[in-house]
This record gives C-alpha cells, sequence and structure tokens, in this order.
C-alpha cells in the first residue's frame, strides 16, 4: 500500500487563507477606487484584479505560493517612497503581482 505525504500543517492552511483573504480585499479596495474620477489606469493591474476574481489562480496551483513569496519583495519597495498615496501602492502592487505571473506564464 502505497503511503500518501500530503500532509499540510494547519498553520500553513491558516496563513494560506489569511493571504487570499488579504490580496481578494485589497482587489476589492482597488475596484472601488478605481472607479471614480481622477484615478489613472493601469492595464496591467486591471489584469491582475479580473485573474483574482475569476479565481484562475486555480489553474495554476503555484500562483498563489509564487505571489506569496513575491510579496515581501514587491511591497519592499513601497516602504521607502513616501511620495505615493495608498491607492497608488495598491495599483503597483496589483501590476506587479501580474507581472510576476507573466514572466511565469501562469497568467494570460
Amino acid at each position: 500500500m502505497r503511503k500518501v505525504d500530503d500532509y499540510v500543517p494547519v498553520e500553513l492552511w491558516r496563513e494560506a487563507k489569511a493571504f487570499v483573504k488579504e490580496v481578494s480585499e485589497d482587489v476589492e479596495i482597488y475596484k472601488i477606487i478605481q472607479k471614480t474620477d481622477g484615478v489613472k489606469p493601469c492595464e496591467e493591474a486591471d489584469k491582475f484584479c479580473a485573474y483574482w476574481n475569476l479565481e484562475s489562480y486555480e489553474k495554476y496551483p503555484h500562483a498563489l505560493f509564487t505571489l506569496y513569496e513575491a510579496k515581501p519583495l514587491i511591497d519592499r519597495h513601497f516602504e521607502t517612497s513616501d511620495v505615493m498615496n495608498a491607492f497608488e501602492v495598491l495599483q503597483l502592487r496589483m501590476k506587479n503581482y501580474y507581472l510576476v505571473l507573466k514572466e511565469k506564464g501562469m497568467i494570460e
């Protein structure tokens, strides 16, 4: 009988769920703010939001791992810049998520 070693610790599940929730909330906030006038559109950020809303990451299970690992590197760029407003930071984060997935071939 073959032994299956697919055990994932509960703590990792909680961390993954928290990450998905965080990105989902960011996408929702981005969509709400984007609807206001005077906000400069960003095609890559919009594509990532559509990708996320359609839960297309399910096609590529490693997409969540890729985004999770890239998030600290992406956010580090924004810590040093105090010139940008919160929406610009959110928009650039979405754009960078898109670019990371595009580089890995996990988004169209």
